[in-house]
């Protein structure tokens, strides 16, 4: 699968190719050898050339925010580069606020198969109704808010196990 990111001004080009368990990962040209491990629904350990690295994800919209060694880097996929593909793979689990609001409507619950582009609820901020959905396939693991709820900007509000 090729996946094309943009961290601050650079454009990378990420092949990944599943080879024996683990995953031949070449970027710009270098090429890694990575084993993941899921720690947790937020927390992977990446096994890289041999060496470990414990990694924070989370995400903003369509930003990825990835923390390795206090580092924290922020990822946006380029439009159209994983059509045919799995976002699943790319998607973080957790689904946060993009902004304070009010919960209008939850329309998951833990349990609920959803597919990409499903409603997960309808958040109220600035006087505006957003529909928050799914990115990919997967279960409802974990629903933390509820109608009338008021949250906070980066609050987690759902959580969900993506397809293999």
């Amino acid at each position: 699968m090729r996946v094309h990111l943009q961290h601050q001004q650079h454009h990378l080009e990420v092949d990944l190719q599943l080879d024996g368990g683990k995953y031949r990962v070449a970027i710009d040209g270098s090429e890694y050898i990575v084993e993941v491990r899921r720690l947790d629904d937020t927390s992977l350990m990446l096994v890289i050339d041999g060496r470990s690295h414990c990694v924070a994800i989370a995400r903003n919209g369509k930003e990825r925010l990835v923390a390795i060694a206090g580092e924290v880097y922020r990822f946006t996929p380029e439009t159209g580069t994983v059509a045919g593909h799995h976002v699943g793979a790319l998607a973080a689990p957790e689904i946060i606020a993009p902004m304070p609001g009010k919960v209008l409507q939850v329309l998951v619950k833990a349990g609920d198969r959803v597919a990409a582009n499903d409603g997960l609820l309808v958040l109220e901020a600035m006087k505006m109704e957003n529909r928050i959905v799914a990115e990919a396939g997967g279960t409802v693991t974990d629903v933390r808010i509820a109608d009338g709820d008021t949250v906070q900007g980066g609050q987690v509000l759902v959580v969900i196990k993506y397809d293999e």
